[in-house]
């Protein structure tokens, strides 16, 4: 897609602006009368509309050009510092002019970079999971924006996210929505989009309620944030990620992929920008236990960061807030993909909930796969809450979930809650290299010593396999498997990884983040402080660390990340147990773990059925 780059400005008083509105909504009920298929579906002059998921059509047209216009500049937030924003606005087909008339606005908050995703010939707004910019030839305005102290934008920015939650990062997201809502182009319907950070980004703004936004797209995000960064309880002490040898700092290295709003042809401004960058604080510390406190941050407000974090500490500002969101995420993803789970059962905004396969932030692979384009969804979904168009879309199931190996054509299904109440809850007792429905009947242990290679979804060296027979039917898995192993260590403490795996008759893998884990010393159980949908939960503060007795069997119970998947008949099901992943402490010499599954210590996974 072409951008045609514009730094046109509309100047008009505020009378002109509410005038142009009221006549732009009236235009927009009299196209609805007289186009559109609001309300009219039983009528056979409309029986060419279609609104379900993933398909749309007679409701919503592009009524502009493929190209769109692109225009940039600073907005001051309330203390005065200044962010950098692209606006992509719609182009008129006939007279090539940028269209002046408002139309509703959604705009994604971003740490990653408003203008360029990942080289400087990849456009955020067309590359980045949501690709908002295809949404402006259906008559939306589309807008990203750096956060603060990052790329652009002015001011001082600290980790984690490269400054998500921060109190100046909420306010941010106030303050520029309501800019956004009283711009001529704008008729004050806002919207947001964006992926895992950007999702966040949009989790933070809800919890600040700014009055013109109404709906949002949140995708990949974090609901419970100690469990995303140190999920069990298997923290370390911050190691930061490798970086090239090339004498930059991150920050530095950022600045270089910044974009200058436009009038600012010489970079003056992007250069007094960097200088507010200096000081970025990149690491929020060592920070293990729920309760901890970050001694790098600046920002007093969020010190206890795992709490400050986690919209999960938010539910009553964020249901009152009355923003609708329609939540995305793939079975494909690693720590992030409980999280729009939980949301669904804690929210009770109007809400949504899609689950397609890929991984992180990655919807080609669903469009690949079956033909399903998440964009459709997107535009079905603001097409009801900002453009009023009376779509059927929130009179659907709240749920919308793929499963692997399911028949062709049958991939996708809908579900009124979560977890699905037809799920059957099957218990699986570990024995001698198996997995069995039956209890063990003798005794019954495994040995091993520990191995540090921890890369995902394999079976490495140390590792203790579990399998099922041969399967005779197809299995279908659809839901949150939990595990409660009986374990004991040589060391008084130590991580345990369980991870769901497909053996075809070749002895192929697969396997989709069916994984979960726990270290030892945060074993124990509290209730969860939100619906966790019945799930183990760990407490994980520093008072409740309970190291291991050397040689004691010891009970841990866990839970698994979710998935949908057929296990054909002629596969096995396999569970293998590991003993070391991100933040697992080395030790030598490496300690002796044991496995026990028999009558007393009965070891068992526990997988959700659903009946074929």
């Amino acid at each position: 897609m072409k951008s045609k780059f514009n730094t046109f400005q509309v100047d008009r008083d505020k009378f002109n602006r509410l005038t142009k509105s009221l006549f732009f909504v009236v235009g927009l009920l009299l196209l609805g009368i007289t186009f559109s298929c609001t309300n009219k579906k039983t009528s056979s002059s409309y029986e060419d509309c279609i609104s379900e998921p993933g398909k749309y059509a007679g409701y919503s047209e592009p009524i502009y050009a493929e190209e769109y216009d692109l225009s940039s500049q600073y907005v001051e937030m309330r203390d005065g510092v200044k962010l950098a924003i692209d606006i992509c606005r719609p182009i008129d087909k006939t007279t090539g002019e940028v269209v002046t008339e408002p139309l509703p606005v959604i705009w994604m908050h971003t740490p990653y970079n408003r203008r360029y995703n990942g080289n400087f010939d990849d456009m955020t707004v067309e590359c980045y999971a949501g690709t908002g910019a295809k949404l402006v030839k259906y008559g939306y305005v589309v807008a990203t924006v750096d956060y603060r102290g990052l790329h652009a934008s002015f001011g001082h920015n600290e980790n984690f996210n490269r400054g998500q939650w921060l109190s100046a990062a909420r306010t941010d997201a106030y303050d520029v929505t309501e800019w956004l809502a009283v711009q001529p182009w704008s008729d004050g319907n806002i919207g947001m989009w964006g992926c895992s950070a950007t999702g966040g980004s949009q989790m933070q703004a809800a919890t600040t309620a700014p009055p013109h936004l109404k709906a949002m797209f949140p995708m990949s995000f974090e609901f419970d944030v100690y469990d995303f960064r140190a999920a069990g309880g298997m923290s370390t002490t911050y190691r930061p990620w490798p970086q090239p040898d090339d004498g930059l700092t991150a920050s530095q290295r950022r600045d270089l992929m910044a974009a200058p709003v436009d009038g600012d042809t010489d970079s003056t401004l992007l250069k007094q920008a960097f200088k507010e960058h200096v000081g970025t604080v990149e690491s929020l510390g060592d920070i293990p236990y729920r309760d901890s406190y970050s001694t790098n941050l600046t920002d007093e407000a969020v010190k206890q960061w795992w709490k400050v974090s986690s919209p999960s500490n938010y539910l009553d500002e964020i249901n009152e807030s009355g923003i609708a969101m329609y939540m995305a995420v793939n079975w494909d993803e690693g720590n992030t993909k409980p999280g729009p789970f939980f949301a669904i059962n804690n929210f009770t905004i109007p809400r949504k909930l899609v689950i397609g396969p890929g991984v992180h932030c990655d919807w080609y692979t669903s469009i690949k796969m079956t033909g399903f384009d998440v964009l459709v969804e997107e535009l079905r979904f603001f097409d009801y809450w900002l453009k009023g168009i009376d779509n059927g879309i929130m009179d659907e199931d709240p749920i919308y979930y793929f499963t692997y190996n399911a028949p062709k054509g049958e991939e996708w299904k809908t579900a009124k809650e979560w977890p699905l109440p037809e799920e059957k809850r099957v218990e699986y007792y570990l024995g001698e290299g198996s997995l069995s429905t039956d209890e063990p009947n003798e005794p019954g242990k495994d040995v091993t010593t520990i191995s540090y290679d921890f890369r995902p979804n394999s079976t490495t060296k140390g590792a203790i396999i579990y399998e099922t027979e041969v399967l005779s039917e197809d299995v279908q898995i659809t839901g949150h498997p939990t595990i409660s192993l009986w374990v004991s260590s040589t060391a008084t403490d130590g991580d345990f990884v369980a991870t769901i795996q497909d053996v075809a008759p070749d002895g192929t893998l697969t396997s989709y983040n069916v994984q979960g884990q726990l270290r030892a010393s945060m074993r124990k159980l509290a209730e969860p402080p939100y619906n966790k949908l019945g799930l183990p939960y760990h407490s994980c503060n520093e008072a409740d660390v309970n190291p291991l007795i050397p040689g004691e069997p010891t009970q841990l119970e866990f839970s698994i990340l979710p998935i949908s998947m057929i296990f054909k008949a002629g596969h096995k099901i396999q569970l293998a147990i590991s003993f070391a992943g991100r933040g697992t402490p080395h030790l030598d010499p490496a300690p002796e773990v044991t496995i026990y599954r028999d009558q007393t210590h009965q070891s068992t996974l526990t997988l959700p059925v659903i009946e074929l």
